[in-house]
């Protein structure tokens, strides 16, 4: 058997953590949000969202793990900014100060284990099997169209042995 990893979200002041299905932004800070509900209005941004990865099951080490936004374009003046490593704080509307995200494998996010190692060892005391926080956050210009954003993708790729 082989690692499964799950996603999740953390929410609101006392770090609440979600498994999600979707990585959708709004004017919400929740998990699995229906956009049209929560739309962004423009020259505002989306509350940050804070997602790590759950492995489960049963591997030798995981390594080498890499997050990018690999599929969809942006409206205009549309950007998702990406932090790797994040420390968590509670979401909120205001810029993350972070960069954009990066398009391909090769200028990924390397994401560590929730302990701060580059791998995460199946059975390791100590070891949670988390990863530490990604934060993202979509943001727009008053130049933005109105209307939904195309659909993303977002790639995690990483080593089992």
């Amino acid at each position: 058997m082989g690692a499964t990893l799950t996603w999740k979200e953390s929410n609101g002041a006392g770090e609440a953590e979600n498994t999600i299905t979707n990585i959708n932004f709004g004017s919400i800070d929740d998990y699995n949000i229906v956009p049209l509900n929560y739309f962004i209005s423009r020259g505002t941004n989306s509350y940050s969202k804070y997602i790590k990865v759950l492995f489960t099951g049963s591997w030798t080490v995981i390594s080498n793990i890499l997050f990018w936004k690999s599929l969809g374009g942006y409206k205009t003046d549309e950007l998702i900014k990406a932090g790797a490593n994040a420390t968590y704080a509670t979401p909120s509307q205001i810029s993350t100060g972070d960069g954009n995200i990066p398009l391909t494998s090769g200028t990924a996010l390397a994401i560590l284990s929730a302990e701060g190692d580059a791998t995460i060892v199946y059975g390791l005391s100590g070891v949670s099997g988390y990863t530490r926080y990604i934060r993202l956050q979509l943001q727009t210009s008053v130049s933005t169209p109105s209307g939904a954003v195309t659909q993303k993708q977002f790639t995690l790729q990483y080593d089992e042995a």
